[in-house]
Parts: structure tokens; sequence; C-alpha cells
């Protein structure tokens, strides 16, 4: 179980990066960023949407091109005219994330735990904060997707933390475990054997 949580974790430095600079931009810029990420994604799909059209003027005439064009552009101009409720949207799934993420950390670090080494008991509290913070996402009690948006970025910062402490632990019991080998047992040699 130690050797799997090891792998999951070492695909995981990207992720902690990733969150940390997301959850530091959400807190520090919420409205400016949730803003230029919706009108980005819009203008992206009205591209798409004018491409599948140009496609179909220039290329066959598929009737498939100018129904996924339409809407492509359709789709586009909503996120960029009704991004807010599209967020909060957003804001459930990322909330669900962090709720994942809390419980795989909260039993790394149960794994930890077990192990014997020092220092499991932030990452078991931390996790248990990020399982809330997302939960606090989902429910979503307040009326200001900015006031969301910062707990979000404040979750992002506190998970990237957290799976960085559990990333070094999970790697202290990996190195643990291969030094300390439980299966060798006492071999008895003789006078007669080593010669």
């Amino acid at each position: 179980m130690t050797n799997i949580l090891a792998k999951l974790k070492n695909l995981s430095i990207i992720t902690i990066v990733a969150s940390f600079v997301i959850g530091l931009v959400l807190v520090i810029k919420p409205s400016e960023t949730l803003q230029f990420v919706s009108l980005l994604t819009g203008a992206t799909m009205i591209l798409l949407g004018i491409g599948a059209w140009i496609y179909y003027f220039v290329k066959d005439k598929a009737m498939f091109m100018a129904v996924l064009g339409s809407i492509a552009i359709m789709s586009g101009i909503i996120v960029c005219v009704k991004y807010k409720s599209i967020i909060s949207f957003m804001l459930i799934l990322f909330g669900g994330f962090l709720i994942v993420s809390g419980i795989v950390d909260l039993i790394s670090a149960i794994d930890v735990k077990k192990s014997g080494v020092f220092g499991w008991l932030v990452p078991v509290i931390m996790s248990l904060a990020i399982i809330v913070v997302g939960i606090i996402i989902i429910v979503n009690p307040f009326g200001s997707i900015e006031l969301i948006t910062r707990i979000l970025g404040a979750g992002l910062l506190a998970y990237a933390v957290m799976d960085l402490i559990a990333f070094v632990q999970i790697r202290r019991v990996v190195a643990l475990k291969t030094v300390v080998d439980k299966d060798v047992t006492e071999i008895d040699i003789t006078h007669d054997d080593i010669e």
C-alpha cells in the first residue's frame, strides 16, 4: 500500500506546484482571474466555431461541421456573457476535487502514523480542513462568488502545502521500509559450512 502511495505522490509534484500557483492567484485577484479564465474559454470556443464554419465553406460542406461550429459559437457567447453561473458550477467541481484529495491525503497520513513516522498529526488536521473547505464550497452558503473563490484559493494553497508534507513523509516511510527488512531471519553458519 505504501509503495502505491509513493508512486502516486511522485506524480503529484505537478499538482502541488499548480495548486499553489492557482490558489495564490485566486486569493490575490479572485474576480479578475475568474473573468479572464471565463472570457478566454468563451473566446476559444467562438474561435473553434468560426474555424468549423470556415472548414464547412472551404472544404466539403459537411453539415456536421456547420452544426458543430454553430454549437461552439453559441456556447462561447454564453460562457462570455454568463460566466458567473458557469463559475458556480466549476466551484462545485473544485469542491469535489478538494474533498477527494483531502480523503486521499487523510489515508496517506494514517498510513504514515502506522509506520511510526513523526509528524503525522499535522497532515491529518490539514486534510480534514481541506475536506471541510470542499464541503463548504459545494454547499455554497455565501452569496459572493468572489468570497468563495478566495476560499477556494486558500483551500488550494492548503492542499499544496499538505500534499507536499504527505509527499515527504511517504518518501521517508518507503526509505525506512527498504532499509529495515522485517522478513530477514537469523542464519546459523557453522565452521563446517565455511570449509
